[in-house]
């Protein structure tokens, strides 16, 4: 049997690396939002030009880091399932030299952040994002109003010219901003396009569709989790919002709408719902596109707008035969441009969607939880409609780690349905396994 003082060791080992993650974890997050927007100011003011092999080097001392913080909490289950689809990659990509290995960094992001979060205290990550909030309105508000002086310190097309982004794109229009950083032609701005002109602002990240998902992970937020006054809520919609328009996202107010209407019914609590809703919205992109297939014609973008990538990925998926469905064949046409495409080609279908059961029945420990689980189930469904951009660390870490800190919001008992109090939240536990608990009336303080 083990010993008292063995096991007061053991205890006060966890609580100190509980303690360590609660405060490298924000710290992290905060890291890798912003240092391609750092990468980018010392770049455009000091001259020094940055290679995509610097970007990633920073990417994966950002993730060792996380990991090395969360080691002691990786469970058995976790390091089988992650030699499983290790193996699978590997033996892929020995038949399917196009398999991209980049999935697993963008795996790894999903868990450690998550892992991160669930060691963080509510208002510890709350601070967080009001904190990234105030940054990102802040050097948003400075980029649209004096954009010939914000370009003297944020050359972004240079940057991304320097990463081997835009290599092969002539910049026509001499700017400084990323290739869709400007509506112009019949793709005319759709907020406030007399005050804010043609230009797409993308702040911190640097790219208008990052933006987007970013008030897209925001608006989930607000309407998940009880600030300490309401009209805190409504602050961090209205900050969500503001930061659309700036980017001139047409996604983002679309997936807001479909956020509240999921989030209004009990259905956001059905876990078979949310595995149903990325395969539901690839089945549809797979039936337009056969409706509207091209015979003896390749897949390409004929209209560079939301419904026009919305075909493209349909016409893109039901150009494949079943060897790129399984991954044993690359895709015929590029697949950067379309979420489910770069998932499924890589993955093979078999592993996607074994994934994507494994998040999806997840029992969440608390209201907040799956809240936020229904929430990134729908943002996932949507976002991968029209690219793969939700995969890059500027907002995947975030999302996640905000996940992972509402799944810990309250640490539930085994029995007598009493409330118990973790950090600044307080939850009744369920009566049944499983169930998922109600909150008291307790306010929770940013």
């Amino acid at each position: 049997m083990m010993s008292m003082t063995t096991k007061s060791a053991m205890y006060g080992t966890a609580a100190q690396a509980g303690t360590t993650a609660a405060i490298i974890g924000p710290a992290l997050v905060l890291i890798a939002t912003m240092f391609n927007a750092l990468l980018c100011f010392v770049s455009t003011v000091a001259g020094v030009h940055f290679s995509s092999a610097i970007v990633i080097l920073c990417e994966i001392a950002i993730l060792l880091t996380g990991l090395y913080v969360i080691r002691a909490r990786i469970s058995e289950f976790t390091i089988r399932v992650t030699v499983v689809v290790v193996t699978m990659l590997v033996a892929l990509r020995f038949i399917n030299a196009g398999v991209d290995l980049k999935l697993l960094h963008d795996l790894a992001i999903t868990y450690i952040f998550y892992v991160l979060g669930t060691l963080t205290p509510f208002r510890q990550s709350n601070r967080l994002v009001w904190l990234v909030m105030a940054i990102v309105l802040a050097q948003g508000a400075f980029e649209a109003s004096v954009p010939a002086l914000y370009s003297k310190f944020f050359n972004i097309w240079s940057y991304y010219v320097d990463k081997g982004v835009l290599t092969s794109v002539v910049n026509y229009g001499n700017t400084t901003s990323f290739i869709s950083g400007m509506r112009s032609g019949q793709e005319a701005r759709s907020f406030f396009p007399s005050v804010l002109g043609p230009a797409r602002f993308s702040s911190i990240f640097l790219e208008p569709v990052s933006m987007g998902n970013f008030s897209v992970i925001m608006f989930a937020w607000a309407i998940s989790v009880r600030q300490s006054a309401l009209w805190k809520n409504m602050l961090l919609i209205l900050c969500a919002g503001i930061c659309a328009i700036l980017s001139d996202s047409r996604f983002a107010f679309v997936c807001w709408l479909l956020m509240l209407l999921l989030r209004c019914t009990p259905l956001f609590r059905s876990r078979f719902l949310l595995f149903c809703l990325p395969v539901g919205a690839m089945m549809m992109l797979l039936t337009a596109g056969s409706v509207h297939e091209l015979p003896d014609i390749k897949p390409y973008i004929m209209d560079d707008n939301f419904s026009g990538r919305l075909l493209f990925s349909g016409r893109l998926l039901n150009y494949w035969g079943w060897q790129q469905w399984v991954g044993l064949a690359p895709s015929q046409i590029y697949v950067e441009d379309t979420g489910y495409a770069y998932v499924v080609n890589n993955l093979g279908l078999p592993l996607a969607l074994g994934l994507l059961a494994l998040f999806a029945v997840k029992v969440p420990a608390t209201v907040e939880a799956a809240s936020m689980k229904a929430m990134i189930a729908v943002y996932m469904a949507t976002s991968l409609c029209i690219g793969a951009n939700m995969f890059t660390i500027k907002t995947a870490a975030l999302v996640w780690f905000l996940y992972g800190t509402a799944e810990s919001a309250s640490a539930l008992s085994a029995s007598k349905g009493r409330a118990v109090k973790t950090g600044a939240t307080a939850f009744v536990t369920p009566r049944k396994t499983g169930e998922v608990a109600d909150p008291v009336q307790a306010r929770v303080g940013t």
